[in-house]
């Protein structure tokens, strides 16, 4: 860890505490991780772009350089502006997740970044990052929620292994803005590309739901879930099986098994929003 204070270096080990074994293979992974907090941002991931392409999975608070080789060093940049209280371990344990995840793909599918569409597909690498999405939001989540339950509460879990937790907030509103893009949607090509942003905002927020329940019913925890407006553009009783296909996807091995299911709903939201769409503009 480079720049982190002790106090933060100490959170950071305790949250990665939190990440199941079956979830990510850690042991071989972080002697391979070199985690910068930087004030240059933006100027970094601009450099760690003409060695590593994006894949989908970045945020405005971090970025992971994903080095394929066997013996190579992975790098997670942390923007340290987008650093609010606990924030980073958001920002660190989802890249970590994220890593874990890609390091499994790659060893089984090959280099991703030499990957073409066609083997993208048959592979199911475009239902991978959304699973990836989700699961480093779900264990993200779980590893803030319950380092910030010590913060106030002290190292010894609760006697009864049961957290407590007071009112959350679930950020639905990056949802909403690709809702109301995809309606203002100025032709099929705009809202294609739309349509696959929509799906990795939900698979973000779909994670961070999971935490908290265990049934694929969102309204349930969050009563400004926009059931409405997916309903009227993509179909809610779609997104719903995604949801419930992205919360049995427990690991790498249970992704597998449901990848299918994931692809016909994220077919069916397609398909549904398309003719919407067309409907539309006749």
């Amino acid at each position: 860890m480079f720049n982190f204070s002790s106090a933060e270096s100490k959170r950071i080990n305790r949250a990665l505490e939190f990440i199941g074994t079956k979830e990510v293979e850690l042991k071989p992974l972080l002697a391979k991780v070199l985690l910068v907090k930087t004030e240059n941002y933006i100027d970094e991931c601009e450099q760690l772009d003409a060695y590593f392409a994006r894949l989908g999975l970045e945020d405005g608070s971090a970025r992971l350089a994903f080095n394929t080789s066997a013996d190579g060093m992975h790098k997670i940049l942390v923007n340290k502006e987008a650093i609010v209280d606990l924030s980073y371990i958001y920002s660190v344990v989802s890249q970590i997740v994220h890593l874990g995840n890609l390091d499994q793909f790659n060893r089984e599918y090959g280099n991703i970044y030499r990957m073409e569409a066609d083997q993208a597909i048959a592979d199911y690498y475009y239902e991978f990052l959304l699973w990836s999405r989700f699961q480093a939001m779900k264990i993200a989540t779980r590893a803030h929620a319950l380092i910030s339950w010590h913060e106030v509460n002290g190292d010894e879990p609760p006697q009864d292994g049961k957290y407590q937790f007071s009112q959350v907030d679930f950020p639905v509103e990056p949802v909403g803005d690709c809702l109301y893009q995809l309606v203002q949607a100025g032709g099929i090509g705009a809202w294609r590309e739309g349509f696959w942003e929509l799906l990795g905002e939900m698979a973000s927020y779909f994670g961070r739901l999971a935490f908290y329940q265990q049934e694929a019913n969102p309204a349930a925890i969050d009563a400004r879930f926009p059931a409405e407006p997916i309903d009227e553009t993509i179909g809610l009783e779609n997104a719903l099986l995604l949801y419930g296909a992205l919360q049995v996807s427990r690991d790498y091995v249970s992704w597998k098994e449901m990848r299918e299911n994931i692809r016909r709903s994220v077919v069916a939201m397609q398909d549904f929003g398309k003719q919407k769409f067309e409907q539309k503009g006749a």
